[in-house]
């Protein structure tokens, strides 16, 4: 600002001069007598203090006059920039028809109307990931429920199917073939047994997707506890009170209940075990989940079983792994690892 004041200033110093000498020469040529008269060296003095004194009296009255201006001009920028703060992003600055501050105008101007236009875009590209994110909600909330009227359809439904046939069966030999009657009985009887388990597994899968206000090791706790309490089965938990990652804790949470879901449907265990530690060197949260069922071969593990593609899936997705070990009349182990990375390394809670 200073220099703005100073350039006035000396401007209008100049042009006082200026204007002092034209004076002296318009004096020269109207009034040629005043001009002829004795020459002393005090007499030119005076003359030119006079013009000094009068062209800076009227320098000093120019620069205040400017220096209002100019403090003008710079509290109408202030005031310009504290719009764009506040958000007022169409707010624009008029020109004055100084060369000095019209650059600066124009160049504050183009400033805010790019600013608008910036944030314009940004508030379009929040809308429109907005709308993904409701479009891949609506679609996985579709694809599940997809998943669960296949999975009623391909167990449960054939199961009641089967349990219907026979029952009409046994009411017809009721009378003709005892023996035979008994037999079809203790066949509904498993069939029964089997569907409700089932059911029990499907329902376990419809908890929350998220795992909201707890995290891992609360949400497992209280899945062992709904387990325990609903089935005829025990749940040992050894669970480290960690906080990890919130992706990661989802997609854990969902692998545990689709592993509890396996143990349910086919282990026939009345014992399951859920372990979750973290470990520092290296980095790496570990989820065991451990039953005493019937096992099965290694050789045999059903590839295409919609359970473990989905658990192999949710490891790939945490840059994990997914392993089974298993014998007949030994139970079954599923143990997933999944390394973190340094931004997502466990905290105490």
């Amino acid at each position: 600002m200073w220099f703005f004041r100073l350039k006035r200033t000396f401007f209008h110093f100049a042009s006082s001069i200026a204007a002092v000498l034209s004076c002296l020469l318009l004096l020269h040529f109207a009034f040629p007598e005043l001009i002829s008269l004795p020459r002393r060296p005090e007499t030119i003095l005076a003359v030119l203090g006079i013009a000094l004194v009068v062209s800076a009296v009227s320098a000093i009255l120019g620069g205040f006059y400017s220096s209002r201006e100019i403090r003008s001009r710079f509290e109408e920028i202030t005031l310009g920039a504290k719009n764009l703060a506040y958000g007022h992003l169409n707010y624009r600055l008029q020109y004055t028809g100084s060369s000095e501050f019209d650059g600066i105008i124009q160049a504050f101007n183009e400033m805010a109307s790019r600013l608008e236009e910036q944030v314009g875009a940004l508030q379009k590209l929040a809308q429109e990931n907005e709308q993904l994110i409701q479009e891949t909600r609506v679609t996985a909330i579709s694809e599940e429920r997809q998943r669960l009227a296949r999975d009623l359809h391909d167990a449960v439904s054939q199961q009641l199917f089967a349990i219907s046939m026979m029952a009409a069966t046994a009411s017809r030999l009721a009378e003709k073939n005892p023996e035979k009657t008994a037999g079809l009985i203790a066949e509904i009887s498993q069939a029964a047994t089997r569907a409700q388990a089932e059911m029990r597994a499907l329902l376990l899968q419809l908890r929350p997707l998220t795992l909201q206000d707890e995290n891992l090791s609360q949400a497992l706790a209280s899945l062992a506890g709904e387990l325990e309490s609903r089935q005829t089965i025990k749940c040992e938990v050894d669970l480290d009170s960690v906080s990890l990652p919130r992706n990661i804790e989802n997609q854990l949470f969902r692998v545990a209940q689709e592993g509890l879901s396996n143990v349910l449907r086919h282990a026939q265990a009345d014992r399951v075990r859920i372990s979750l530690k973290v470990s520092e060197d290296p980095p790496r949260a570990t989820l065991v989940i451990e039953d005493n069922g019937k096992g099965f071969l290694m050789d045999r593990i059903p590839q295409s079983s919609l359970g473990i593609r989905s658990i192999k899936e949710r490891c790939t997705l945490m840059g994990g792994t997914a392993q089974w070990l298993s014998a007949p009349g030994q139970g079954t182990r599923l143990e997933i690892r999944v390394p973190l990375s340094q931004e997502g390394e466990a905290k105490e809670r």
